[in-house]
């Protein structure tokens, strides 16, 4: 008999034991799990920024929108952001599947990155990469990645790419080969 009472003891303090430090394992396990899920979602966003004397400076519009506050950065789908020029009249495109919006107004865009012009009037008609950094403040971009940069009659093959959209400079850090058009109608 003590024998049995002995094991029910036994049996008691082990349960009690696992009991008492198996939820402190969950609750970290779920915090790391909330921390993964954002803080809230929006569908179809559209972002405008005005400078000092009211003209769009920046315009971003995206798919979805996943924000998480934990974790310091914004995620989207289908990001486009509108550069405007000195006149205030949209100027480029900047296009991706993805894109996360870091603090310090970094935006990295991921899987086909175009950035496009919009008016015409520049020699650039297109650039195309895997992905891209965008410095807002700055407005500068940069990639390692393969690029390609397709003009009036050329295009440009190149890998890495820094660029100062103020400045109008662009730069390619490896040039592969540089190809042009001569096509008459």
């Amino acid at each position: 008999m003590k024998k049995v009472l002995f094991l029910l003891v036994l049996a008691l303090v082990s349960t009690a034991t696992y009991l008492w430090f198996s939820p402190t394992d969950s609750s970290d396990a779920s915090y790391a799990d909330r921390e993964l899920l954002p803080d809230y979602i929006a569908e179809q966003v559209t972002r405008t920024l005005y400078d000092e004397q009211g003209f769009v400076a920046d315009l971003i519009q995206a798919d979805r929108l996943e924000f998480f506050e934990r974790l310091g950065f914004t995620q989207f789908e289908q990001p486009r952001y509108t550069l405007f020029d000195a006149e205030h009249q949209a100027a480029w495109a900047v296009t991706s599947q993805f894109g996360i919006w870091l603090p310090e107004d970094k935006i990295i865009l991921e899987q086909d990155v175009n950035i496009s012009n919009i008016n015409g009037s520049e020699l650039l008609e297109r650039i195309q990469t895997a992905n891209l950094e965008l410095l807002l403040p700055e407005k500068t971009i940069q990639t390692t990645a393969a690029v390609q940069i397709i003009g009036q009659g050329f295009y440009i093959n190149g890998i890495g790419l820094q660029a100062d959209l103020t400045e109008q400079n662009l730069r390619i850090i490896k040039h592969l080969e540089t190809v042009y058009t001569n096509e008459q109608n």
